[in-house]
């Protein structure tokens, strides 16, 4: 992997991040017109103007670059997901561009159908992030790669990149996974304290401690293993255990 791929790759964590920020501050400015023929939608987002607008050129333009900068390493490092994700992003940006068509004006629900297709697309880069972590360099750009830099940079990339993305994008998902393994116990009013407190422990884990929390995520594996509801319940977070477990 090459030093200029190593960017692009850090440049998609941070972006991925600062979108979800933009989000909860641009669809409050959302605002909506009953539309006279509704074969074009029961309402209409009003053009915004002032600080909305400035949020919204500003979310869209950085979703679009995202997504071609992510698409572009999904094409050359995990191809088999390419599809998926280009179909992520055509469900939600629509959610972007406001050209969806809202049954009912609610900028809440706006943002949770963009937040829900985004969750899809940062689970793929999660798989993506995960493959590359485990990458060597096996090449150089000489324009930006001096020769005497290479040796250096083949034993820090690696570990660098795998602690951004795993803190950036692998963390938040594990996070997010874990609530809704919770809140699934929960409803099935499954009294499971030490698998509670395992969970939380998780998720406020520090995310530069990848080693400590790879264990914790074994602790809950092995813990479940000696309830059935447990056991059938944390199959959703296989996945991404299988992430972690190859960092």
């Amino acid at each position: 992997m090459d030093k200029n791929t190593f960017n692009r790759v850090r440049v998609a964590g941070l972006v991925i991040n600062e979108i979800e920020d933009l989000a909860p501050k641009m669809y409050p400015y959302v605002e909506f017109v009953k539309n006279e023929d509704e074969s074009e939608g029961k309402y209409s987002v009003t053009p915004l103007s002032g600080e909305g607008l400035e949020m919204h050129e500003m979310m869209l333009d950085k979703y679009r670059k995202w997504y071609a900068c992510v698409l572009e390493l999904l094409e050359q490092y995990y191809p088999e997901k390419a599809d998926e994700f280009t179909k992520a992003y055509e469900s939600a940006i629509p959610y972007v561009t406001f050209e969806c068509k809202p049954k009912v004006p609610n900028s809440f629900k706006m943002r949770f159908e963009f937040i829900k297709h985004l969750t899809a697309q940062k689970t793929i880069l999660s798989h993506l992030f995960s493959k590359m972590s485990t990458m060597e360099i096996t090449e150089s750009e000489p324009d930006t790669i001096e020769s005497d830099d290479v040796c250096e940079a083949e034993e820090k990339i690696p570990q660098e990149m795998t602690a951004l993305l795993f803190k950036q994008v692998i963390k938040p998902v594990l996070d997010e996974e874990i609530k809704k393994f919770m809140d699934k116990l929960a409803q099935e009013k499954a009294a499971l304290d030490k698998v509670g407190d395992l969970s939380e422990d998780i998720i406020t884990s520090d995310a530069a401690d990848i080693e400590q929390i790879k264990t914790k995520c074994a602790s809950l594996q092995q813990t479940c293993q000696k309830d059935d509801l447990c056991k059938e319940n944390i199959k959703q977070l296989g996945p991404i255990f299988d992430i972690i477990s190859r960092l």
